[in-house]
């Protein structure tokens, strides 16, 4: 007899049930406590500990990614060069690429479904045309050296005419 033939009021039915919980609390607890204000890829907000952990997690998924794709693509400007690190575009998207890999290739779920078309489709290569156009690499690819990206006008700031046009609408 297996679970799912078990009446849910059962002693046996109960007892499966809490089996099954117990099972899922741990990563439940994992998923939710130990996580970092703003979530655990949000750079903004990781503690030190945490980012240099996410570098880590991102270099590797950066490294495999060159390998079974980057590197065998015909057209090289979808190359990353060696200091994508070091454009926040390119941080970011990665960074997001990377955990929608993981959500796509979860190994607990048993059912087959599309996630990994949908990887491919959705996220992949939408990724790489994005970082292509918009992370300012192909200075750095073409010339083999790190050049910063367009700094353009000043970054925004809340100021004090911000707060008023803001408290204003």
């Amino acid at each position: 007899m297996s679970d799912d033939d078990l009446d849910p009021k059962s002693i046996e039915g109960l007892d499966a049930r809490l089996v099954n919980v117990e099972t899922i609390l741990p990563d439940l607890f994992d998923m939710y406590e130990l996580r970092a204000a703003g979530g655990p890829y949000y750079w903004e907000a990781l503690p030190h500990d945490q980012a240099v952990k996410l570098w880590d997690e991102l270099g590797k998924f950066v490294t495999w990614l060159d390998g079974r794709y980057l590197t065998n693509l015909a057209d090289p400007s979808f190359r990353l060069p060696g200091c994508w690190y070091r454009h926040p575009i390119a941080v970011e998207e990665l960074t997001a690429l990377m955990v929608s890999h993981r959500a796509a290739y979860d190994t607990r779920s048993a059912k087959a479904s599309s996630a990994l078309v949908d990887w491919h489709q959705r996220a992949l290569w939408p990724t790489l045309d994005s970082l292509k156009l918009r992370a300012g690499l192909a200075g750095c690819r073409d010339r083999s050296e790190h050049r910063e990206p367009h700094a353009g006008p000043a970054s925004f700031t809340v100021t004090d005419e911000y707060l008023r046009y803001a408290a204003s609408s």
